[in-house]
């Protein structure tokens, strides 16, 4: 699409349609996986595809793949794109002290065991670790249970004669900042093994 002056004006990507896939926001892992696949067969370079689709392709993937951004990207296909202000459902507050608290024991941990000098230090250091890394499955847990509670209500948007828009996006955010803390715990984890 053109503009007055000429310029190629941004239009939004279709992901579901780059993948093949009805435009719905209950999806799971494997179904996106397998479609990302298909649709590789087709795209990539290596098969007569272009850069630019199969960048197009990856990034479809990335958004399906994220509820937060799946969301996101439905609504904005419908014309009513998520507001990104405004607050997160209140009951994920008290999750967030609980990510933060374990994400600060784990960060300080993890700076103890650089610091660490030999060996023996380490290996004192080591049920601590492992009490570090069962407080954040724990939380990530959590962080997992928060989520899928937030994606539950995803069919009810699909379904709704009148979309609660503010609901919406509401949802997108919460999912968000849920992603975001799992990511950070995990990474936490990760610097503990």
């Amino acid at each position: 699409m053109r503009s007055f002056y000429g310029q190629f004006l941004p239009t939004v990507i279709d992901a579901f349609q780059i993948l093949n896939l009805e435009r719905g926001l209950v999806l799971d892992a494997a179904t996106v996986r397998d479609a990302y696949r298909e649709a590789g067969k087709r795209l990539h370079p290596d098969a007569g595809g272009g850069e630019g689709e199969f960048a197009a392709l990856n990034k479809a993937l990335a958004v399906l793949s994220s509820p937060s951004q799946r969301l996101s990207h439905w609504l904005e296909l419908r014309g009513n794109p998520a507001d990104g202000r405004g607050s997160i459902d209140a009951r994920l507050m008290d999750l967030f002290s609980t990510v933060g608290e374990v994400t600060q024991q784990a960060e300080t941990l993890i700076r103890k065991r650089e610091e660490a000098k030999s060996a023996l230090v380490r290996a004192m250091l080591e049920s601590e670790t492992q009490l570090s890394r069962e407080a954040i499955g724990q939380t990530i847990s959590q962080v997992e249970a928060a989520m899928d509670r937030e994606c539950e209500r995803f069919l009810d948007f699909e379904n709704a004669e009148s979309l609660d828009h503010e609901a919406a996006s509401k949802c997108v955010r919460s999912l968000a900042f849920l992603e975001k803390w799992r990511a950070g715990l995990r990474g936490c984890y990760a610097r503990l093994v």
